[in-house]
C-alpha cells in the first residue's frame, strides 16, 4: 500500500519507519513551517529515508543514539507539499498535536480522495473538522494511541521505546467501520484486531485515549516535584511515570476521573472499560495478567520528564481531552467534579482558560444536537449540522 505520514515528529517518524519496514511505500509530509524538527526533517531529506533504533528489548530508557545498532529504511517521498504527498495514497496517517487539527484541515483536507483511509492519531473527534473541509468521500478513522512510543535522538534517527500489541480505531461515520477496517488491518499487526474490539464511534475512541488520564493527572501531580528540583536540585529532573504515577494521590485521582469517563461512555451506549484494562489490551498479548502490574512494568521504559508543566501533556490533553469529556458530560447530564477540578487547576497554574480554547461540542458544531442526535451523527444516520464550525 501507499501510505502518507503527516507529521515529522517522534510518532510520525517512527510510524514512517515501521510502515516502510513492513513493505509499504511511504511518503512523509511535514506541514509545520516552524523550526520544530527541521534538522530532523532535513536529515531525512538528505538521507532519502530514516534511521531507527529498536530500544524495546533493553527494558529501560536511554537517550543515546549510539547504544544500539541503527536500521535504515528508504522513503518514497519526503516533502512539505501536501498535494504531492496525499494524492494517490491509499492511507493518510496524521500525527500532529490535536490543537492544530482545524487549521491543518483547512490546508490539506481538499486533497483527500474518495475511498482513501484517513487516520488521525490521536483523534479527540478531530475528524469532524477534516470531513467538513473535504469535498470528496474518504473514510475517516481516529486512533486513541500511537502504534509505538518513540523519541527522536538525533537528526534523521528515531528510537522506538515501546510497541503496542493492539490498537483500536473508531470510524467517522461509524457506518463505514467494516470498510475501513479492511484497509487498516493491513497496515500493522496492531490494527489487525477483532471487530468486537473496534470502537463504536469517535467519542468512544477519544475517551479511551490514555493521555486524557495519565498525562493530565501525571503532570499535575508532578508539578511540585518539578518546582522542588528546579530550586534545590537543578541538575535533576523527576520522571512522570516513575515518580508522580507512583503516588497514592495520583491513583486516587485516576480512580475518580476514570469513573466519570466510564459514566459518559455508558451514557453514549459504549462499554465502560477501565483505564488500566484498556492499557492491558493495548500493551500485552496475555490478557490474563494483572493490569496494574503491566502498567508498572511499562514505567521502566519511560523517559525522564517532562521538564516543564507548560507541556503538551497539559496544553493539549487538557483542552482537547478533558474539556471534551466535560462537554460530553454536560450534554448527557452527568456530574463531572474531578474532570472540571483538574481543568481549572491546570488552567490556573498556567493562567489559561482551557474551557474557552478547548474542544467542545460547540466548537465541533454539535452543541444543538440532542443525545440521540449526537449518536445518529457519529453513526452517519443524519447529515452534519449545516452551521460552520466555530473558530
Amino acid at each position: 500500500m501507499k501510505i502518507t505520514i503527516v507529521g515529522a515528529g517522534n510518532a510520525g517518524s517512527a510510524c514512517a519507519f515501521m510502515a516502510a519496514e513492513a513493505g509499504h511505500k511511504v511518503r512523509l509530509l511535514k506541514t509545520s513551517n516552524q523550526i520544530t524538527h527541521d534538522e530532523h526533517f532535513e536529515a531525512m531529506v538528505s538521507n532519502k529515508g530514516i534511521y531507527c533504533i529498536d530500544n524495546t528489548k533493553k527494558g529501560h530508557f536511554t537517550d543515546s543514539a549510539d547504544d544500539a545498532g541503527k536500521t535504515f529504511e528508504p522513503l518514497e517521498l519526503i516533502t512539505r507539499d501536501p498535494k504531492k504527498a496525499i494524492e494517490g495514497a491509499d492511507v493518510v496517517m496524521i500525527f500532529i498535536q490535536t490543537t492544530y487539527h482545524r487549521a491543518l484541515a483547512e490546508r490539506i483536507a481538499k486533497y483527500f480522495q474518495d475511498e482513501q483511509l484517513v487516520i488521525l492519531i490521536p483523534g479527540y473527534a478531530g475528524s469532524i473538522f477534516y470531513s467538513r473541509f473535504c469535498d470528496n468521500n474518504p473514510i475517516f478513522a481516529e486512533g486513541e494511541s500511537t502504534p509505538n512510543d518513540a523519541r527522536i535522538v538525533e537528526p534523521g534517527t528515531v528510537k522506538v521505546l515501546f510497541k503496542n500489541v493492539r490498537n483500536s480505531l473508531a470510524f467517522n461515520p461509524a457506518a463505514r467501520t467494516e470498510e475501513g477496517m479492511a484497509v487498516a488491518s493491513r497496515l500493522f499487526p496492531a490494527y489487525n484486531i477483532e471487530m468486537n474490539s473496534v470502537r463504536k464511534n469517535i467519542f468512544e475512541s477519544a475517551l479511551h485515549n490514555p493521555n486524557i488520564i495519565v498525562h493530565t493527572i501525571g503532570l499535575y501531580v508532578m508539578y511540585p516535584m518539578l518546582e522542588y528540583c528546579a530550586k534545590h536540585h537543578p541538575e535533576e529532573v523527576p520522571y512522570m511515570y516513575r515518580d508522580a504515577l507512583s503516588t497514592e494521590m495520583a491513583w486516587l485521582m485516576i480512580a475518580k476521573l476514570d469513573a466519570e469517563k466510564m459514566a459518559v461512555l455508558s451514557a453514549l451506549g459504549c462499554k465502560p472499560i477501565p483505564y488500566l484494562d484498556a492499557c492491558l489490551f493495548r500493551n500485552e498479548q496475555d490478557m490474563t495478567q494483572d493490569p496494574r502490574d503491566v502498567f508498572e512494568s511499562y514505567k521502566l521504559s519511560s523517559p525522564p520528564g517532562p521538564y516543564s508543566f507548560d507541556n503538551r501533556y497539559i496544553t493539549e490533553d487538557v483542552p482537547m481531552g478533558l474539556v471534551l469529556l466535560s462537554s460530553l458530560g454536560e450534554k448527557l447530564g452527568i456530574n463531572m467534579p474531578e474532570c472540571n477540578r483538574l481543568i481549572e487547576m491546570c488552567g490556573g497554574l498556567l493562567g489559561i482558560d482551557f474551557y474557552k480554547e478547548g474542544r467542545t461540542l460547540a466548537s465541533l458544531g454539535l452543541d444543538e444536537l440532542t443525545r440521540q442526535g449526537l449518536l445518529d451523527f457519529v453513526v452517519g444516520n443524519i447529515a452534519p449540522p449545516p452551521k460552520l464550525i466555530a473558530s
